[in-house]
């Protein structure tokens, strides 16, 4: 009877150690995406913000294009200033995933955000060039001035996109080893659910 007994007990703590080992992989990934997410909105926020100051300011004594590619830095950060602090704000209220499940889900359905974005970011480079090959054309100065100030700003901008959200995809896309052993721990079978070491 004390072997049976031991024998359980060993079980139970054996069970138990292996929950609290994959609960704590698991909290650290979490935890990880969390953090770069929080980490990669700020960037967005302090750029944004950054040239909203520096826009602001050479607006007023910009000509011609400058004036334009202000003007079209102004309008596209007031946007991504939105965009951050809706982040932000949705990081604070979001409660982290428990189950191994909503983790897996939530770290590939931000990696397909990110290249989504990044198909995005190259269709806003290559209307800024479009842009920029519109203004040769134009015969009114008022015009090629504007198309010339709107097609560099909007290479520019979209060029920080580009850069920022592959290296954000790159990064997050770097925790799938890490994520795929911690599903190598999970095995079905035909007695139900087991964890391995």
């Amino acid at each position: 009877m004390r072997k049976l007994t031991a024998a359980i007990f060993m079980a139970i703590v054996a069970t138990l150690s292996l929950h609290a080992q994959s609960a704590t992989t698991l909290q650290e990934i979490t935890e990880r995406q969390a953090h770069l997410q929080r980490v990669s909105t700020l960037t967005l926020a302090g750029w944004s913000v950054a040239n909203l100051a520096v826009s602001g300011i050479a607006i007023g004594q910009a000509e011609g294009s400058n004036r334009y590619f202000h003007e079209m830095n102004l309008y596209w950060n007031a946007v991504n200033v939105g965009i951050a602090g809706i982040g932000l704000l949705s990081l604070r209220k979001k409660h982290s995933s428990s189950t191994v499940s909503s983790v897996v889900k939530e770290h590939y359905a931000l990696q397909n955000s990110l290249l989504l974005n990044t198909g995005l970011d190259l269709a806003y480079v290559t209307s800024g060039f479009w842009l920029l090959d519109k203004s040769k054309t134009e015969l009114s100065p008022i015009r090629n001035d504007r198309f010339r100030g709107f097609g560099q700003a909007v290479i520019v901008q979209g060029g920080f996109l580009l850069v920022f959200d592959l290296t954000n995809y790159f990064i997050h896309r770097s925790d799938n080893p890490r994520l795929h052993r911690l599903l190598d721990t999970i095995a079905i079978n035909g007695n139900g659910v087991s964890l391995k070491f």
